[in-house]
């Protein structure tokens, strides 16, 4: 489609017509040569005295093609514009970043479905990454210390590849849930999402941390990150290995977020849907139409007009001239 920016500027075409019937330009005749006996002259010569002769209007071709260049010239100045076909782009509005235990506990093979939880949680948290293609998604493990696999990103094909690369116990055996919180922050620190959530899935308790959980959460809290906490497994395990759900569940409600808790795959697939009923796609709907300047065309083709003309002038004058 062809616009023009200022169009307003088209009242100007007229101008130059206008100012010839306002201005008209000024006719004088005048004696060609002036001496002081010119007449005596005259009478002894028998010849009658000439007058010069007016300049000949500039020709209708000259006319013509300087009436065209002006007509180009304000065409140009009305900044004529190609737009291109609009481009449309949804821009998230939500970042998620996703931690998960790969403390050696997670090989335990009690799901249900005879896979280890570690495989259960790669099954639903695959699918989950498939759904949200309108998100920017993280990816962050834990163990003895909490590793950053993935930065936040829409591309979810390499996610979803690294998380099916995750083995129990490849972060270390223990379970650094502060840590990884901790970390979770950092990577949030360049975000500019309007909305922001951690979504922390664990089967242990805190047994690593170098901070505590409780304050790592509060910090979250702080840069309006929320903790959506998933415990995944049996709260009748021992020691090390027993889900501290009454952790899981402070640290969530301390940074406003929302404590759940699976244990089997089915449980964790409901509760994943549950997230995403607690944290609908967000998403803002940008469109930009590309535009190309046009006024180059009419402005050289312009000059080029103006060029012809005075060269039809010139030529006019110097053959009255040899004349």
């Amino acid at each position: 489609m062809y616009v023009l920016e200022l169009p307003w500027l088209l009242l100007l075409l007229p101008l130059p017509w206008l100012l010839r019937y306002v201005l008209p330009a000024r006719h004088c005749r005048q004696d060609a040569v002036r001496t002081p006996f010119f007449q005596q002259m005259a009478e002894a010569t028998g010849q009658r005295p000439g007058r010069t002769a007016t300049q000949r209007p500039v020709g209708f071709l000259a006319h013509l093609l300087n009436g065209l260049a002006w007509c180009l010239l304000v065409l140009a100045l009305a900044a004529p514009t190609r737009l291109e076909p609009p481009i449309e782009k949804l821009q998230p509005q939500r970042d998620l970043l996703l931690a998960i235990d790969t403390s050696q506990s997670m090989e335990t093979t009690d799901t249900g479905a005879g896979l280890s939880r570690m495989q259960a949680v790669q099954q639903v948290m695959d699918t989950f990454i498939e759904r949200r293609r309108n998100d920017r998604l993280g990816l962050v493990i834990f163990g003895d210390r909490p590793y950053t696999q993935a930065g936040f990103t829409q591309d979810q094909s390499t996610l979803r590849t690294l998380l099916g690369e995750l083995q129990p116990g490849i972060a270390g055996p223990r379970t650094a849930l502060g840590d990884a919180i901790g970390l979770g922050v950092k990577q949030f620190a360049s975000s500019a999402a309007q909305d922001k959530a951690l979504i922390l899935l664990s089967d242990g308790r805190d047994t690593a941390s170098r901070m505590p959980p409780e304050q790592a959460a509060l910090i979250a809290r702080q840069h309006g990150i929320r903790l959506y906490c998933i415990g995944f497994g049996s709260t009748e395990g021992e020691g090390e290995n027993r889900l501290d759900e009454a952790l899981l569940q402070r640290i969530a409600h301390d940074s406003g977020g929302r404590y759940l808790h699976a244990s089997d795959q089915q449980e964790l697939a409901l509760a994943i849907d549950e997230l995403d009923r607690l944290l609908p796609v967000m998403q803002r709907h940008l469109q930009h139409q590309p535009a190309s300047p046009l006024y180059v065309y009419p402005l050289g083709t312009a000059l080029g007009l103006l060029l012809l003309g005075w060269l039809a002038n010139w030529h006019g004058v110097r053959t009255r001239a040899g004349a």
